[in-house]
């Protein structure tokens, strides 16, 4: 089985794209005109207010994808071997990992969820020179419900969910 979600690791970088720029508009158009001036008569908001209010709101949809740790990821199982790779989608952490372990010294996974179930991450467990190792997590946070579902599945027929 393959699965990927390009779709919506593209869908994520173009809203913060987006976000950006009407956050980035906003600010401009805030100090460049007279609009504000109306506004600030009917609320009483000052303008600086208003400023703080729009980049917050850019910030924590920012955040929120630090948190979760969107993250690309590509899976394979076709071959001999499971292959998954993933890379985060913020730009503290750009590393790109793969791991590529044969079935027959796949050992099972585990699902993790952390952050207030906002974070869920995959752990894999391969059997090495006689001991179970095991890989560093893979954030499952930006993939969809039945992506999740599919993939643990696929991982199923190979080895055991453990706990």
């Amino acid at each position: 089985m393959k699965l990927d979600n390009s779709y919506a690791v593209i869908r994520v970088q173009m809203q913060k794209r987006l976000l950006a720029i009407v956050v980035a508009v906003f600010v401009a158009l805030l100090y460049t005109t007279n609009i504000w001036n109306y506004i600030e008569k009917w609320t009483d908001i000052p303008r600086y207010v208003g400023t703080v209010v729009f980049v917050a709101i850019f910030f924590t949809f920012y955040l929120y994808h630090v948190i979760a740790a969107s993250s690309f990821i590509l899976y394979n199982d076709e071959e001999g071997k499971i292959i998954i790779r993933f890379y985060q989608l913020n730009m503290f952490n750009t590393s790109k990992n793969s791991f590529e372990i044969p079935k027959n010294e796949f050992e099972g996974f585990s699902l993790k969820a952390s952050y207030m179930g906002i974070r869920k991450n995959l752990f894999l467990y391969r059997k090495y020179q006689g001991k179970t190792v095991k890989y560093p997590p893979v954030s499952l946070s930006n993939l969809p419900e039945p992506d999740i579902k599919k993939l643990l599945e696929a991982l199923a027929i190979h080895g055991p969910f453990l706990k």
